[in-house]
């Protein structure tokens, strides 16, 4: 496999990819997001909050995935330490190391640039892949939500997953 370059995500450049990665995943039902176009994901990317970040990966020229960190709790000053990530990754680069890249050459570096040191997100409980793959970076599940997500007429299970970095 070719390289995998990680760098910060671009508004003009990866709002359009990113927003139809969003588009793939809720077909699977691997995401909470709601649908974007790509103006709102431009629109969301040059607004972000000077301490939250998106990073792409590329192999080559193609677009493999992305990776957000953003602050978990602003509106306290008591968890200004806590991140909230996500990871997606197009179904053609899933387990080829891009989310792992995401996370080690973006978001954790990143996290400790502007002091994340908590880290934590849900999981769509069925999306066992990601739950495990979380794992492998050191995440933890630690809690269990019934029916937390709304999907259309049904309620979906998620996980809570956290890690504190070093």
């Amino acid at each position: 496999m070719e390289s995998i370059r990680v760098e910060k995500a671009h508004s003009d450049r990866d709002a359009q990819v990113i927003a139809e990665l969003i588009g793939i995943c809720r077909q699977e039902r691997r995401t909470v997001l709601d649908a974007y176009t790509a103006e709102e994901e431009k629109a969301y990317l040059a607004q972000l909050h000077q301490r939250d970040a998106v990073f792409v990966a590329y192999i080559e020229d193609a677009f493999a995935g992305f990776a957000g960190i953003a602050r978990r709790w602003p509106y306290s000053a008591r968890l200004h330490h806590c991140g909230e990530g996500g990871t997606w990754v197009m179904p053609a680069f899933r387990r080829t190391g891009v989310g792992r890249a995401l996370w080690q050459e973006g978001v954790i570096p990143w996290c400790k640039t502007v002091g994340f040191q908590h880290v934590g997100f849900f999981v769509m409980a069925h999306n066992r892949d990601a739950i495990a793959f979380y794992e492998t970076l050191g995440f933890r599940v630690c809690g269990y939500h019934r029916k937390l997500v709304k999907w259309e007429e049904a309620y979906l299970d998620a996980v809570e997953m956290e890690t504190w970095l070093k």
